[in-house]
């Protein structure tokens, strides 16, 4: 639950620093939003595999993720897993 909270107030954290500093300062140089989608979609794909959801079949990567024999079947799901907290238009669905 912690990861999953933490990726869900990083965008407004980022924010709040955007408006107090004002346009031209990075206020997310570690890529933290991004970054907690990710380390929570890794969680889930490897101690909650079962709850990963089968491959999308409007997304892209997920389309490629099945033709492909060298993507590493780690990246594959938390890919997949990545369905389950992010938007479809940033992880690939749409």
């Amino acid at each position: 639950m912690t990861l999953y909270r933490r990726m869900r107030e990083a965008p407004e954290l980022a924010a709040a620093a955007r408006e107090e500093v004002g346009p031209g300062i990075d206020c997310d140089p570690f890529d933290q939003v991004i970054t907690t989608q990710i380390r929570l979609s890794q969680h889930i794909a490897n101690q909650h595999t079962a709850h990963v959801p089968d491959t999308v079949p409007s997304c892209g990567r997920c389309a490629s993720d099945v033709v492909s024999t060298t993507m590493p079947r780690a990246l594959v799901l938390e890919h997949r897993a990545r369905h389950l907290v992010v938007p479809p238009s940033i992880v690939g669905g749409i």
